[in-house]
């Protein structure tokens, strides 16, 4: 139990740290009234505590508080009492819980608080956990946005650049953590993923075998954009169950860390028997975290790809025969909307194949055009554009 003087003193000084760290420009559509709760979650060091600060704290109209603060550890249930006497003294308008995954049953209070006519908005790393534990007695009462690295318009807005290849370059090497652009670090990214498998899955999951997950986050982050399956996961890192192995790689995409993509068929069981592809939340990242020597600018780039359309919010596949590949379908509604292949440099070696891929891609699901993103070719190669990814992106 705290008491209401020692959390006034730390929300204060809170207040004003967070108010000397840069504001950031995101292309995230905060709604400008909040009748529900607004869960805002995202990988850690994203940016979802400035963006709140840019939305609410600057307007001076919300009450801010985040318990990652160690100065909150013994933070309570009954606590929330004086937290929202200390609210309602300030007479602001909304209550921001930053990391309130920290204390625990705290949905009990905001579903109080909510059932008060106080609106809320809580953040973090883990929108799965956050929405289940909110509970089905509030389901269609709170609303969820996804937060995630920048992109390269949000970090030519950070760094002050102009759009070109240049900046791209620059933005190949960073990534999108807004820390790791301000001062690179060779540390911080390898700190981050054990921050996040410690703190965000084996803590959170009470996990027995930390390392054992560990393992398995840097093996996929070794191995972006390539196929993989549950049963050869399981034998070679040793993991007896293979139903461990499907638990954990739902426990690595709930907190951000990596996305699966099926294979696409217009059957869900050939979905689910075929191998899946793996990407990272940020290129950048994944490389800090391999174990690999090569740095496999190829499946970065197609990273960097996939995480443009998993950004949108679009539902991805792969697509694949016997002979013939394509990186990336896309749906929209039902139905799918574009194909799209990724190559480094299409040269005489691969444009056959490259192409080829793609076209079959596009036979099988209808589509009259698809497109291939390079580093920085562009032309147009038997009616299909080359276009270089930092003038789509």
């Amino acid at each position: 139990m705290l008491t209401k003087n020692t959390i006034l003193e730390t929300i204060a000084e809170q207040v004003k740290t967070l108010a000397n760290k840069s504001l950031i420009n995101r292309q995230v559509d905060i709604p400008s009234s909040i009748k529900k709760i607004l869960i805002i979650s995202g990988i850690r060091r994203c940016g979802k505590s400035t963006l709140i600060r840019k939305r609410f704290l600057n307007e001076n109209n919300a009450y801010y508080v985040n318990f990652e603060d160690p100065r909150l550890i013994n933070f309570e249930l009954s606590d929330f009492t004086r937290l929202e006497e200390l609210y309602f003294e300030n007479n602001k308008k909304y209550l921001l819980l930053d990391e309130i995954q920290n204390i625990n049953n705290w949905e009990i209070y905001v579903r109080s608080a909510h059932e008060k006519g106080i609106p809320i908005i809580i953040t973090g790393p883990n929108a799965s956990l956050l929405s289940k534990e909110l509970g089905t007695k509030l389901t269609g009462r709170y609303k969820q946005l996804e937060l995630f690295p920048f992109n390269f318009s949000e970090f030519l807005d950070f760094t002050d650049k102009e759009r070109s290849f240049e900046s791209f370059k620059n933005f190949f090497e960073l990534g999108g953590f807004p820390e790791f652009i301000e001062e690179p670090d060779t540390d911080y990214h390898r700190t981050l993923l054990r921050d996040i498998v410690t703190r965000d899955i084996a803590v959170r999951r009470k996990l027995q075998n930390e390392n054992q997950i560990l393992r398995l986050a840097v093996h996929l982050l070794s191995n972006i954009g390539k196929k993989f399956s549950f049963n050869k996961l399981s034998n070679l890192l040793e993991i007896k169950s293979v139903r461990t192995v499907i638990d954990y790689c739902d426990y690595l995409n709930e907190s951000y860390l990596l996305d699966f993509v099926p294979m696409y068929s217009t059957s869900i069981k050939k979905q689910i028997a075929n191998p899946k592809k793996v990407y990272a939340i940020d290129a950048a990242f994944a490389q800090s975290n391999s174990l690999s020597f090569s740095k496999d600018l190829g499946h970065r780039l197609e990273n960097m790809v996939y995480n443009k359309l998993r950004y949108q919010n679009k539902e991805i596949f792969y697509y694949r025969t016997p002979k013939l590949e394509c990186d990336f379908l896309v749906k929209t509604n039902e139905s799918i909307s574009q194909a799209i292949q990724v190559c480094w440099e299409v040269n005489n070696d691969n444009i056959k194949r490259e192409i080829n891929g793609l076209k079959a891609a596009l036979e099988e699901t209808n589509i009259d055009s698809g497109i291939i993103i390079t580093y920085n070719q562009e032309d147009n190669i038997d009616g299909i554009q080359l276009i270089p990814v930092w003038k789509w992106l």
